[in-house]
Parts: C-alpha cells; structure tokens; sequence
C-alpha cells in the first residue's frame, strides 16, 4: 500500500539499476561504515546487473571493488549485491520491502532518472544527491537531498531515516500522495492529451 511503513522491520535503503562507475555506491558503503562506527546498523540492498559496456570493457572490477570496499570497512554483512534481473512485480517487491531508495549518482547534471520516478510511484522516500531531477522531485518532501561524492551527508541522511520514524512516514506519505501522476498510466494520458492538443489547436 503507498505510502505504507515497509515490509521489513530492519531499515533497509536500496540502490537499484545497472551497475558501473558513476552510480556513487562506493559513498553508501563508506556511510554504512560511518552508521557502524556511530553503532547504527541497516541493510543495503543493491540490485542490479553490470552495464553491458562496461561488463565488457571492464568485466565485474567495479562490482569487485565494492565488495571488497564493504569488506575493509567491516560491513560486507549489512551489504546485499542482488546480480539478478527482476521483472516488474519482483521489482516492486524489493522496492516494498525497503524503508528508503538511495541515488548517491555522482554527476551533478543528470536530467533525468527512472530509478528516482519509479521509486515515488511506489511511494518510497528517497535520499538523493543534488541533480537537478531530484531537486525538483524532491523539493515538496519526499526525500532527502545530499552532496555529491559526500559519504558524511550521506550518513547524517540516513541516521535520520533510521531513527527519525515520524520523518520516514512524512516522506512516504508525500512521495505516495505524488505517486498517481508518475505511473505510466498517467503519463500516457497526458502524452494523448498533449498530442490531441497538438493535433486539435
């Protein structure tokens, strides 16, 4: 249900989408390493396959240096890495059972993202760091914004999700207040309006 408190008790953020430099996860690790020393634990799920490009260009090294980054920091045990694809309703599923999605991207440019749309179409609050997509989506409350390559703000921002329930379920109420004009449903009907318009001045 949107805008409902997740399926786990745990306070698991999730990261999903294809894998490859660029996508910050190596920040998330470095925060989860700052909670720990600040005796906080949570779950991290990252969800996802290598890009093909850079499978090919450069196999699983960046996976790799994740995995042994989570290993040096003590937290390899709170880091999930689910290599799998998912079809949409497993999809859901994950996004269900965390309490907030992470987009730690390390561009300050990126227009655009459908991780960040699909996560407040399923009403889920999100930390992100400061693009321009999600300072406009975020600008009303569902979320938390953060510096790019900021291991430190990336913590504060999720001790807060862990130990600030109030918070979590203000944003999870904003982001599923703004769930129904992000499904496909209405973005199709407003392409079909808009053509309509085009067509019909």
């Amino acid at each position: 249900t949107l805008g409902s408190p997740p399926v786990s008790d745990e306070p698991t953020f999730l990261t999903w989408g294809l894998l490859g430099p660029g996508k910050g996860i190596e920040w998330v690790i470095d925060a989860l390493g700052e909670l720990k020393a600040r005796g906080l634990s949570a779950r991290y799920v990252v969800a996802g396959r290598t890009h093909p490009r850079v499978l090919e260009n450069d196999g699983e090294a960046y996976r790799e240096m994740l995995m042994a980054r989570a290993e040096r920091l003590g937290v390899a045990d709170a880091v999930e890495f689910d290599p799998s694809y998912r079809p949409l309703g497993s999809l859901l599923d994950l996004i269900e059972r965390s309490t907030c999605v992470v987009l730690p991207y390390d561009s300050d440019d990126q227009i655009t993202s459908g991780v960040l749309v699909d996560a407040i179409a399923a009403g889920r609050p999100v930390i992100a760091t400061r693009f321009p997509h999600a300072e406009e989506i975020l600008a009303d409350g569902a979320g938390l914004l953060v510096g790019h390559a900021a291991p430190q703000h990336l913590a504060e921002a999720m001790e807060r999700v862990i130990t600030d329930r109030r918070l979590v379920a203000n944003m999870s109420l904003v982001a599923a207040s703004m769930a129904p004009s992000y499904r496909w449903t209405a973005v199709a009907a407003d392409y079909a309006d808009l053509a309509a318009r085009v067509a019909n001045p």
